[in-house]
């Protein structure tokens, strides 16, 4: 555990601090174009993808436990023995901590990007599509441990959702908005482990 010489308030902060400080040393002051001004339109966009990413993340989960045997996130049965107050600070920790997966997503999207169009000479539209397709599976595979090491349920099941949750930056250029569809997602997916 890296992190444990750290206070424990801090370590859901671990995962916005490295990445976000590894990038603004790399892309100078050019680190804050990835935060954006909300439009009420980009709102609109948070929970029409999040309804997709719900029906998806839905759909997914069905098919792979059926044929992969996918496990359940170990955090979901967690709740149920904690009292109200322990899941609220649960679901408060989440935010700092999506966010940070948000900026370990994000970033190497980005980077691939950027090697598509500068190194590769691909289209605008082809490295994106390349660094879309990738950040997902290093999203995914940032998720093996999570889940018993299943391969298919991380790569492909955590990364199809990842596909959806990473559209709204595309589509905004703005980590806010994929950040609120994210932590809204997760707090969905979470929230039926407070009432079994």
């Amino acid at each position: 555990m890296g992190a444990s010489f750290l206070p424990k308030f801090m370590h859901p902060f671990i995962n916005i601090i490295i990445p976000l400080g590894a990038f603004a040393i790399v892309v100078k002051s050019n680190w804050t174009k990835i935060f954006r001004k909300i439009y009420f339109k980009d709102i609109l966009l948070v929970f029409g993808v999040l309804i997709v990413n719900l029906v998806v993340s839905i759909i997914s989960g069905f098919i792979l436990s059926k044929f992969a045997g996918a496990a359940a996130n170990p955090a979901v049965g967690s709740l149920n023995g904690n009292s109200t107050f322990e899941n609220i600070i649960f679901m408060a920790k989440l935010i700092p901590m999506l966010f940070g997966e948000e900026l370990i997503t994000i970033i190497p999207f980005l980077v691939i990007l950027q090697f598509g169009t500068k190194t590769l000479k691909l289209s605008r539209k082809q490295a994106v599509t390349m660094a879309w397709i990738l950040s997902a599976i290093i999203f995914g595979a940032v998720h093996l441990k999570t889940y018993n090491w299943n391969i298919i349920q991380a790569v492909i099941g955590i990364g199809i959702a990842r596909l959806v949750l990473t559209f709204p930056y595309i589509k905004t250029k703005n980590i806010w908005i994929s950040t609120f569809v994210h932590v809204l997602n997760d707090w969905c997916l979470f929230l039926p482990g407070l009432f079994l």
